[in-house]
């Protein structure tokens, strides 16, 4: 398991395997939505990975996770309350659940 910290945002993950994901977020109005996907994982380096998956909405996420400094960075596209498709970066940190 890990935490996610954004701005605004933490998700709990959990990796499943090697290609399921499943994910709980809540926002800062204690609004919480969560899913289980399949994911794509890639190595970069010995520290670093990217991790991505498609929500069952649509929406796609994609990270780069640093193990080494703790942090995240997300790429999200998602449709907006009119139906625009739309991108979103967030940068956080990344702990490893004990």
């Amino acid at each position: 398991m890990a935490t996610l910290s954004y701005p605004g945002l933490t998700a709990n993950v959990k990796y499943l395997n090697d290609s399921t994901i499943y994910w709980k977020t809540t926002d800062e109005k204690d609004g919480v939505a969560e899913g289980t996907n399949r994911m794509v994982v890639k190595k970069i380096d010995d520290t670093k990975f990217f991790v991505s998956w498609i929500e069952k909405d649509g929406t796609t996420v994609s990270q780069i996770i640093d193990l080494e400094k703790k942090t995240v960075e997300a790429f999200l596209t998602f449709d907006d309350a009119k139906g625009k498709r739309i991108a979103q970066t967030l940068e956080g940190t990344y702990e490893v659940d004990k």
